[in-house]
């Protein structure tokens, strides 16, 4: 019998059918069950469909024209996966995603004050996420060199700066101010889960990691960068002038370290990435002769892998109370035991608890 010719999927096709697909696959994405964003199966040649929707469409349109319709202040998760879902289509969309959000500005942040009124459940978490969207588009906006995945070579690097030496004190300034806002939602997002459990394997935590793999690429291209710069700074400048610079670097460089340890520590991100480890002491940045002992952190994201979300669990079983105290005992050996001081109660959900509804 003949083949039948392919029919084109809805993400491919010309016309009315590809917006029809693209919508379905924002409405897919962005919903309020807590569970991660969803992503079959990640190939290097097929890019996840709100992306591609993007690509097909020269621009964001129909992503705001879906996400207007979403009642984001009433549901923090739907919030949060919206979040997580436009954190991917700057980093990886079309080049006028940008162009066609900087005019929602101002809504992300009102709705970023609305959520931090809350101070349980996912109302800070899309709070502090608001407030780094919207860093992110300031800081794209204002240096368009940058790409949104902030994948640059060394030579652009130093083009970005345009071989002025204020344009990369500047630039440094405006990178310690975006890599803020990274670790705070790294941070925030940690210390809102019971690290004393399994955490990472259940489809609740999983709702909460999802978005750090975003923030992780972007963290490793920044710390990056802010050291390529220091270095090129402390050539041009006298050291004195660059202790502010040094002392904020450090502490960033401090809690980057301690968050990659942790997530590479966790199953979740073991199956979807490899994350590097930062070097166990920081640059030196008053001996020029360092810069060659810099290694780029690289994030490694397979061809290929399955997301968890979308495989059943098996290993939810409860531990017997030896089980259980041998893995309490090895986690509060690596992470220390604050974290299980106060469980995180899972059954919270837009700042209220189970008892409160």
């Amino acid at each position: 019998f003949p083949v039948p010719p392919k029919m084109p999927s809805p993400l491919t096709a010309r016309g009315p059918r590809a917006g029809e697909g693209f919508t379905v696959s924002i409405n897919k994405a962005i919903n309020a069950q807590e569970v991660a964003v969803k992503e079959k199966h990640r190939f290097l040649d097929r890019p996840p469909p709100c992306i591609l929707g993007t690509h097909h469409e020269k621009g964001a349109q129909t992503f705001w024209s879906v996400v207007n319709r979403l009642p984001l202040s009433g549901n923090a998760v739907l919030c949060w996966k919206f979040c997580h879902v436009f954190h991917k289509l700057l980093r990886d969309g079309h080049s006028n995603v940008l162009k066609d959000s900087v005019r929602y500005k101002n809504e992300l942040s009102d709705m970023s004050r609305m959520w931090g009124h809350l101070s349980e459940g996912y109302g800070q978490l899309c709070s502090i996420y608001l407030k780094l969207l919207r860093t992110k588009m300031e800081f794209h906006t204002k240096n368009p060199r940058f790409p949104g995945n902030l994948q640059m070579s060394d030579r652009q690097l130093d083009e970005a700066g345009e071989n002025d030496v204020n344009n990369f004190f500047q630039l440094t300034v405006e990178m310690f101010d975006y890599l803020e806002c990274e670790l705070n939602l790294f941070q925030t997002v940690f210390s809102s889960l019971d690290m004393s459990r399994s955490v990472s394997v259940t489809a609740t935590g999983q709702c909460r990691l999802a978005p750090l793999i975003q923030v992780i690429l972007d963290c490793s291209h920044l710390y990056d960068y802010t050291v390529k710069l220091l270095f090129k700074l402390h050539s041009c400048l006298p050291a004195d002038t660059l202790q502010g610079h040094r002392d904020r670097f450090l502490e960033q460089f401090r809690k980057l370290k301690e968050l990659f340890y942790r997530s590479s520590n966790l199953q979740y991100f073991k199956r979807l990435i490899q994350i590097p480890q930062l070097p166990e002491n920081p640059p030196n940045f008053l001996r020029a002769s360092a810069l060659s002992e810099h290694i780029s952190p690289v994030v490694v994201i397979p061809a290929e892998a399955s997301s968890p979300d979308s495989e059943p669990i098996t290993d939810l079983v409860e531990m017997d109370t030896a089980s259980q105290s041998l893995f309490d005992n090895k986690f509060d050996d690596i992470f220390g035991s604050s974290f299980s001081s106060d469980p995180f109660n899972f059954n919270s959900q837009n700042g209220m608890n189970k008892d409160d509804k």
